[in-house]
């Protein structure tokens, strides 16, 4: 095997870390979900379960950032003047974007809101769980224009 296919399986390796622990995260935010209100212990050791997932997205895109690099110099450059190349750059940014200052933040901001006593955080907490599923929809969603 040529290097050209050793970047292409590694590429497509780190393209599926990185959607497949979205739907990994996206499967337990459903689940956390009938916890939220009745069981906020539950809820805090299932979001802690999913602690790990952005070192697997880390890992996952700098698999596919290198490989991706790779194959650009493999080809000489010639990708980076195609129209296809480019709009998934930007689905690229947008997914590292979305990922970095959406997910860290509202996952932080929901453990500490299941921490706190008194139920003033409820309805607060039910909003951002909501927002956390419209994060993952649009991040599964890049996923799959960019696979496309």
């Amino acid at each position: 095997m040529n290097a050209l296919h050793w970047y292409l399986v590694l590429h497509i390796t780190g393209f599926t870390m990185m959607a497949g622990t979205i739907v990994a995260d996206f499967a337990i935010n459903r689940r956390l979900g009938k916890y939220l209100i009745t069981d906020k212990t539950t809820a805090v050791s299932m979001l802690e379960s999913s602690a790990a997932f952005p070192a697997l997205i880390g890992i996952g895109a700098l698999l596919l950032l290198t490989t991706g690099v790779g194959m650009v110099i493999v080809f000489k450059g010639a990708v980076t003047r195609m129209l296809w190349f480019r709009m998934k750059m930007i689905l690229v940014v947008l997914v590292a974007l979305n990922g970095s200052l959406v997910l860290r933040k509202q996952a932080g901001r929901l453990k500490g809101l299941l921490t706190q006593e008194g139920n003033g955080a409820n309805g607060r907490i039910l909003v951002l769980s909501r927002n956390m599923t419209v994060f993952h929809v649009i991040e599964l969603l890049l996923f799959l224009a960019i696979l496309f």
